[in-house]
């Protein structure tokens, strides 16, 4: 008797403090990170390099230093466009321009620098990559460009996110915001907008998974929104929390142009008939 209760108190003293743990909590993506490598023309890395990226709308700055392998790393800027530039004594400054951060992206540049003979700048725009090999698991991104392009009837986030293949309507009213992504239920995704998570934990959704669900609302206006990031079971420790799939949106920040838009809703009752029977 006296050895089973030896071995019964450590027993319930482990269980008691894996019941008292806290879960830790999921993090967030709303940024974005620039990275990239500093060589002279022969291919050897330069340590000391100033980078600086230059937000296009805005003006914000951000300011890195290459280590000892010629590397920068520039972390948790805002999304958008930015110009990037490089300097270092006894070199050419060199620039590139028209550098996309998307939501959740590490953009990957290279710099090669040429020995400074007279005082000028390189200047070099550069596009999209086709593959991002830095993104984890399967996803995609919705910028605001084409976010305002595309038709939507309801006006939703979900509306929009079933432009990608993995996200499907579901239910028998197509217009509610509610997508099963990858064959799993609606009732397994995250919506999180600017990093805050807008899930329907009780159920009140009527089976769309956000708040509002049930009474044809949506969480956030669609004009708030500057980028949706679409991902599925994505391998980043950032973004954790459900098996389904992510919907991860940003809102506008503003910008040194004033400028706004506005939406209305029109209904012709010419569209609309009197019953099954109407045959006018």
């Amino acid at each position: 008797m006296k050895r089973l209760a030896t071995f019964l108190f450590p027993l319930a003293a482990a269980v008691c403090l894996l019941a008292t743990a806290a879960p830790a909590a999921a993090q967030t993506i709303t940024t974005g990170n620039i990275t990239g490598v500093v060589e002279d023309q022969q291919g050897g890395r330069l340590p000391g390099a100033t980078a600086t990226a230059i937000h296009t709308s805005t003006g914000t700055s951000y300011t890195a230093m290459t280590q000892a392998d010629g590397r920068f790393s520039i972390l948790n800027i805002r999304i958008g466009t930015y110009k990037v530039k490089i300097t270092m004594p006894s070199f050419k400054d060199s620039e590139q321009s028209d550098v996309v951060v998307a939501l959740g992206e590490e953009r990957v540049l290279s710099f090669k620098l040429e020995l400074a003979r007279l005082s000028e700048t390189v200047t070099v725009s550069v596009s999209t990559p086709p593959i991002d090999v830095t993104r984890a698991g399967a996803g995609a991104n919705i910028n605001n460009m084409v976010k305002e392009m595309l038709p939507t009837i309801s006006r939703s986030i979900t509306d929009i996110a079933r432009t990608n293949m993995y996200f499907n309507p579901q239910g028998l009213n197509e217009d509610t915001p509610a997508a099963a992504v990858a064959g799993r239920s609606q009732r397994y995704n995250s919506l999180q907008v600017d990093g805050a998570v807008l899930n329907d934990l009780f159920g009140l959704g009527s089976g769309a998974g956000v708040p509002g669900g049930n009474a044809g609302t949506q969480p956030i206006s669609l004009d708030a929104i500057q980028e949706i990031q679409l991902v599925v079971s994505p391998y980043d420790i950032r973004q954790s929390g459900f098996s389904g799939g992510g919907i991860n949106a940003v809102t506008k920040s503003g910008s040194n142009q004033l400028k706004g838009t506005a939406f209305l809703y029109g209904r012709n009752e010419a569209w609309v008939g009197k019953g099954i029977t109407d045959t006018a």
